[in-house]
């Protein structure tokens, strides 16, 4: 195991950080985030109050990424030719304090909010991830292209094409990051953005999110997103076929 391997590890299984509380966790809900084949293998758990994120909800992150490959010092999540660029899978927990009382992504007759729920990958990929690691306001293009609903049980689920910043950038470009994401992401390679690659370029993905509401103004989400190319997609179905045990009867 290399060393940024191991300081990757350990940041992210030392979640959540002390003054920090996983309120699903504390109300019984559990996150479950299992390993494919390429991750990592660890799993953080990253909460946010309302007031820090300046939205009607509490958020909780319960997530993984792409593993380390021997001989580089940052994951795969940089890497412009892996299927794993860019790429998350995990859970959402949202306490919503909208003032109906419904929970986050749900309307008053129990249909399906879908722009609240894509409120979430769009500040995750905008402010809590590229934002994070430095990429400024002009280069947060989070854009939804198409979406497509369904049921599966009692959960909704979208099927959905985006646009994301990338995390991938020239340490000279980020404005302001937060250096401890470094502990986690490690420092993007150089030989990464050869060819006049842009830091935080926009990048299509594609993905599926699943949600409910499993407890008064709670819901629960999970899914994944990864490149809109054949590799990034079969990663895809095996996120969605190693997840959906763990959640689908739920």
């Amino acid at each position: 195991m290399g060393l940024q391997r191991e300081l990757a590890t350990m940041a992210m299984s030392a979640t959540p950080l002390p003054g920090k509380q996983n309120f699903l966790e504390e109300l019984g809900v559990m996150t479950p985030v299992p390993a494919v084949r390429g991750s990592i293998g660890a799993v953080a758990h990253e909460p946010f109050e309302a007031f820090e994120l300046k939205r009607m909800f509490d958020l909780l992150v319960a997530f993984t990424i792409a593993d380390f490959p021997s001989g580089t010092g940052c994951s795969d999540y940089f890497n412009p030719f892996s299927p794993w660029y860019n790429v998350f899978y995990g859970a959402y927990g949202l306490r919503s304090y909208k003032r109906d009382g419904n929970p986050w992504g749900l309307r008053s007759d129990g249909r399906p909010d879908v722009e609240e729920m894509l409120e979430i990958p769009r500040l995750d990929y905008n402010f809590l991830t590229a934002g994070e690691l430095g990429c400024p306001a002009s280069r947060m293009c989070f854009e939804v292209l198409d979406v497509e609903l369904g049921r599966q049980g009692a959960w909704h689920h979208a099927d959905v094409g985006c646009v994301i910043p990338s995390g991938l950038h020239r340490l000279q470009d980020a404005d302001a990051p937060d250096l401890t994401y470094y502990a986690v992401f490690g420092v993007p390679e150089e030989d990464y953005l050869m060819g006049g690659r842009e830091s935080y370029e926009p990048v299509r993905m594609r993905g599926r999110m699943y949600w409910r509401p499993v407890a008064e103004r709670l819901t629960l989400a999970w899914g994944g997103l990864c490149p809109d190319t054949p590799d990034g997609q079969a990663l895809m179905r095996t996120i969605l076929d190693t997840m959906t045990p763990h959640y689908a009867g739920g």
